[in-house]
């Protein structure tokens, strides 16, 4: 980007106080950029640019230093990002179905404190008053008071198998809990990329039907002047509204996506606000064999289960003890004051009881234990088989969806092209205003398949992060969460616009465009998705920046034809050009 001067107009500049007056009438408007860049960058929530020069050195160039700054913008996603944090962790200790499994919990701990309890002795205080009669043949009514205590010595191993039994419920019921809050945190999850995804859906349909207005008043602008028909016009003016009826239908879908997040996060956040979540890496499975043993190994569904048959086996074992007398030590003391029945005393002594019952009770128990065995180790079997199935599912959805993901973000590239492509060639007059709105259409589609395709992804792998066991670990390390939120987006498949010759490279939004927002470019419609991707292009050119994490900073600069202080200083009787730097 250079500019030739004709030397004719340098040869009065052949002298130094004149070439430095040049120089310092060069280098004067730069000290108003240098404020004005830094007040819109100060504005923007970026980092200011200040132009930096010597005075000493009058052949200095100018320098550019970036000037970091705490702006508003990156305080309100710091602050957004803690809010959802703290949402999340409140909402894995206070969702009412993970209230109700705690308290399962401290029930079935009550149950294993009162097993253990039947080992200690025991102590029965009780009254008796009536008539008797008393051997010289007459009646006397009586008084007593009894107090005894009492100690099992045998019991043919019962009051064992009743403690190991109420153990293994209550770690039937801790993995229980453990499995609610994966459930409600992977839901909670789902719901916020529900959110997130009809309001990108809302948001393109919203840049669709603005572009298409602006096609529009360009075509009727043609009709007026006599060029083309109205046909196309009104097909356009049929496009529009469609396209606001798709958006409104869109919005109601994220109103109800909106009822369901603030049904788990408790507040409901502005538009944009959500930060992206991304699944790290280091929690996704390399292969489906490890997928599926990190299942079998994880499921708390599997731990539930194998508790739960330990706990059938304790009720086998204390039906059987059943079957045995039992040895106790007892210590009674008995108050009488008439003397009628009990003579004043204490007896020692130990008991010794078998209970036969009727012959069938006891047997009848200890078959209905073997039965709820058997029955636990065939649902353990199943609860398996499903485990694997859905670990299998889950691995075959991520990999086929990120097949997906990567054909469609082709596909959207190719579409934009030949919307591109069409509408150069109608504002060049060689082209019908319905091969443009066809072209648009078959974008927009291939735009929301896209979004789709793009949280439906994130979902499978939630879903299978959550099979493997890694969405929430039984004791998470610190901060474990907030990888979910600051983790870049795997470049397998990339959706944004690559440059081509003879095409400007586009800088996508961060978020899709709402009303009283100034209006974007067309080829920025990437448009709404391009805060969902996070990733840069496949191709080999220059790369583009792209928000993936949440206090991410843009830095603005201006591009001003100034001239080079090296180009002045060379032979007056050479062609002197003015170049054009950052």
């Amino acid at each position: 980007m250079t500019e030739r001067i004709s030397p004719c107009l340098l040869q009065p500049l052949s002298a130094p106080p004149l070439r430095r007056l040049l120089l310092a009438l060069a280098l004067l408007p730069a000290l108003p950029l240098a404020a004005q860049a830094q007040d819109s960058a100060s504005q923007a929530g970026a980092p200011a640019v200040v132009v930096v020069h010597s005075a000493n050195n009058a052949n200095t160039p100018i320098a550019l230093r970036l000037a970091h700054q705490l702006t508003p913008a990156t305080l309100a996603s710091d602050s957004s990002h803690r809010r959802l944090i703290d949402s999340l962790h409140a909402m894995l200790d206070e969702y009412p179905d993970v209230l109700k499994a705690r308290a399962a919990l401290e029930s079935a701990g009550h149950d294993v404190n009162s097993a253990r309890g039947a080992r200690w002795p025991t102590f029965k205080v009780g009254t008796s008053s009536g008539d008797a009669q008393m051997r010289q043949g007459q009646r006397s009514n009586y008084t007593t008071v009894n107090a005894e205590v009492r100690l099992a010595l045998i019991d043919g191993g019962a009051i064992g198998a009743g403690i190991r039994s109420a153990e293994s419920s209550q770690a039937a019921q801790s993995s229980v809990l453990y499995g609610t809050r994966q459930n409600v945190l992977l839901d909670g999850l789902t719901a916020m990329l529900e959110l997130q995804r009809f309001g990108s859906k809302a948001g393109i349909a919203s840049e669709s039907a603005r572009i298409i207005g602006q096609l529009a008043q360009l075509e009727e602008r043609r009709a007026e002047l006599g060029a083309v028909g109205r046909n196309d016009l009104r097909q356009a003016s049929s496009r529009q509204a469609s396209a606001r009826a798709q958006q409104h239908a869109l919005e109601s879908q994220r109103m109800d996506a909106l009822a369901r997040f603030t049904r788990y996060f408790g507040f409901s956040p502005e538009n944009g606000w959500l930060p992206e979540l991304h699944v790290p890496r280091q929690w996704m499975p390399a292969q489906e064999s490890l997928a599926l043993q990190a299942a079998e190994s994880n499921s708390s569904e599997l731990q539930e289960i194998q508790q739960q048959i330990a706990r059938a086996s304790a009720e086998v074992e204390r039906s059987k003890a059943q079957r045995y007398p039992t040895l106790a030590a007892v210590v009674t003391h008995n108050r009488d004051p008439k003397g009628v029945l009990y003579a004043d005393g204490t007896r020692y002594g130990v008991e010794l009881n078998w209970n036969f019952g009727n012959g069938f009770e006891l047997r009848d128990r200890i078959l209905k234990a073997i039965n709820e065995l058997q029955a636990q180790e065939a649902q353990q079997e199943s609860v398996r088989r499903q485990v694997r199935e859905t670990a299998s599912a889950a691995w075959g959805r991520a990999q086929a969806g990120r097949q997906r993901e990567a054909q469609l973000a082709d596909a959207v590239r190719e579409a934009r092209s030949a919307f591109e492509g069409r509408r150069r060639l109608l504002e060049a007059g060689r082209g019908s205003l319905s091969q443009v709105l066809d072209a648009q259409l078959d974008m927009q589609r291939l735009m929301l398949d896209e979004a789709d395709a793009i949280y439906d992804q994130r979902i499978n792998e939630l879903r299978l992060v959550r099979t493997t066991g890694q969405l929430l670990p039984q004791q998470p390390p610190e901060h474990w969460l907030d990888m979910l939120f600051a983790q870049q987006a795997t470049p397998s498949s990339s959706s944004l616009p690559t440059e081509q010759p003879g095409q400007e490279r586009t800088q996508p939004p961060a978020a899709p465009m709402e009303p009283g927002r100034p209006d974007r470019r067309p080829e920025q419609e990437a448009f709404a998705l391009a805060a969902a991707r996070g990733q840069p292009p496949r191709s080999s050119s220059a790369p583009m920046n792209s928000r993936t994490v949440i206090s991410a900073q843009r830095l603005q600069l201006r591009l001003e034809p100034r001239l080079d202080p090296q180009q002045l200083a060379l032979p007056q009787n050479q062609p002197v050009t003015t170049t054009a730097r950052w």
